[in-house]
């Protein structure tokens, strides 16, 4: 009596942990997803907020220098974007996260590669 009880627990835990598991699954899946339309309504919100830059491309090392630049960035660009659009830092600090700093006092913070936020220059 007593081994078909604890048969029967050990096939209850197993059912209850493979739930979880596909619970857990689930909720990562869902938080990807999140990050992606957090990601995608940004890119959206920088458009917005300046459309006749939206496809105006920077050529100037000299970027970091007006502000329009600065209105380009979004949350999770690339370095290498961000190198593009503001040109190469004055100073970088190092990290779990970068910093970029500028001349005019304009700072990018990079977590893991990505822009987390940034600070346009004083005016």
């Amino acid at each position: 009596m007593l081994r078909t009880i604890s048969i029967f627990g050990c096939i209850f835990l197993a059912f209850a942990l493979n739930a979880n598991a596909q619970e857990g699954n689930r909720v990562a899946q869902m938080e990807r997803e999140i990050r992606e339309i957090k990601l995608r309504l940004s890119k959206l919100e920088s458009l917005l907020s300046n459309p006749g830059n939206a496809q105006e491309s920077v050529t100037s090392h000299d970027g970091w220098k007006a502000v329009m630049n600065w209105r380009k960035l979004y949350k999770d660009m690339s370095t290498s974007d961000v190198q593009k659009i503001l040109g190469e830092p004055h100073r970088v600090d190092g990290g779990n996260l970068v910093s970029w700093h500028y001349q005019n006092g304009g700072r990018v913070v990079f977590y893991e590669g990505k822009v987390d936020h940034w600070r346009e220059p004083r005016k």
